[in-house]
C-alpha cells in the first residue's frame, strides 16, 4: 500500500473509530474539510505538519499512518 492511500484510510478509520465529523476533524488538523477529503481518498498526500498533528490526536504514531507498521503505538 503506498503511503497517501495508507495514510487517507487509516486517518479516516481514526476519525470515524473516535466519533468526528469530516469538518470537525479538518478543523482539528487546521486544514479544510475539502482538503481532508483529499486526504482520505488518497488524491492528495498530507504533508509531514498534518501527520504529526493526526498521530498527536489519535494517539498512533507516524509510522502506523503511513502503513509501516501495523501497530498504532
Amino acid at each position: 500500500m503506498k503511503v497517501k492511500e495508507a495514510f487517507g484510510t487509516r486517518v479516516k478509520e481514526l476519525r470515524e473509530e473516535n466519533g468526528y465529523g469530516l469538518r470537525q476533524f479538518a478543523s482539528m488538523l487546521g486544514i479544510s474539510h475539502s482538503a481532508l477529503k483529499n486526504y482520505e481518498s488518497g488524491e492528495r498526500t498530507a504533508d509531514i505538519e498534518i501527520c504529526r498533528k493526526a498521530s498527536d490526536i489519535f494517539n498512533v504514531t507516524g509510522d502506523y499512518l503511513m502503513g509501516r507498521t501495523n501497530e498504532r503505538r
